[in-house]
């Protein structure tokens, strides 16, 4: 089973010429994830999401406190989806995908072609990336992220920069990889119903990089956005993101 331990997590970035002042991303985080659930952290500009997430995938150290990310007692092997899908545009999208195997074997070509038709795109196997939309070209990037059957999977919102159909599309496509798989996830995004529609937990951060809140999402999968229940519970969402921004506002005023 793997597990996420985050213990008083700190970052601190020094000043630089274009920020003179210190800038904390995260003060003292603590938060676990345990077995096959999906946890988005959810937050505004500034609340320290990507941070968070780099350290835990290792490619930032933390300035104190500590991050473990282990599969039954030993280091977990950790996947990444990022905001791009950095495909290798002399590949094809099938060889995109193999790229990532140690063994190029009929096994790991069967693999590859199942995960690309579980995102719909097994027909464009032979294609490269140019010839995809960025949408298409996301999809890849998750069924990549997936078929190195990673312990753990970290999506640094993956769909930020789409537009609203083709992000929703996104989502589904990444609901059904997920429920085949039920990898422990976690999912950043400042999108309230992107949070609803895919997790089972919101860990919202405030701007500083403290948790304000952890949040049960308690709905059956598959979701739909238009689900009156989903749409319930996005508006509980809302409602303690706008007490969040009032808390800093206050705190600012009061400072």
């Amino acid at each position: 089973m793997a597990t996420v331990l985050i213990e008083n997590l700190t970052k601190i970035y020094p000043p630089t010429i274009t920020y003179p002042h210190r800038v904390q991303a995260l003060g003292g985080v603590n938060m676990s994830v345990t077995g096959n659930v999906f946890v988005a952290v959810l937050g505004p500009s500034g609340s320290g999401k990507t941070t968070l997430l780099n350290i835990v995938a290792g490619v930032e150290t933390p300035t104190s406190g500590s991050v473990r990310a282990v599969q039954d007692g030993v280091p977990a092997q950790v996947g990444y989806v990022f905001q791009e899908p950095r495909l290798l545009p002399w590949r094809t999208v099938l060889n995109n995908m193999l790229y990532v195997q140690d063994r190029k074997s009929d096994r790991s070509r069967r693999e590859a072609e199942f995960y690309l038709t579980m995102v719909g795109l097994n027909e464009v196997a032979h294609l490269y990336p140019s010839q995809l939309s960025a949408g298409m070209q996301q999809r890849v990037g998750i069924a990549r992220a997936f078929l190195v059957n990673p312990d753990i999977l970290l999506m640094d919102e993956p769909f930020s920069h789409m537009d609203a159909l083709t992000g929703r599309s996104l989502r589904e496509y990444l609901q059904r990889v997920w429920l085949h798989t039920r990898k422990t996830a976690l999912f950043v995004t400042h999108d309230v119903s992107e949070a609803v529609e895919l997790a089972d937990r919101i860990v919202m951060l405030r701007p500083g990089g403290v948790v304000f809140d952890d949040i049960p999402v308690n709905l059956p999968r598959p979701r739909h956005p238009d689900d009156p229940a989903v749409r319930a519970v996005e508006g509980e969402v809302l409602r303690r993101f706008d007490s969040m921004e009032a808390a800093v506002r206050f705190g600012a005023q009061a400072g």
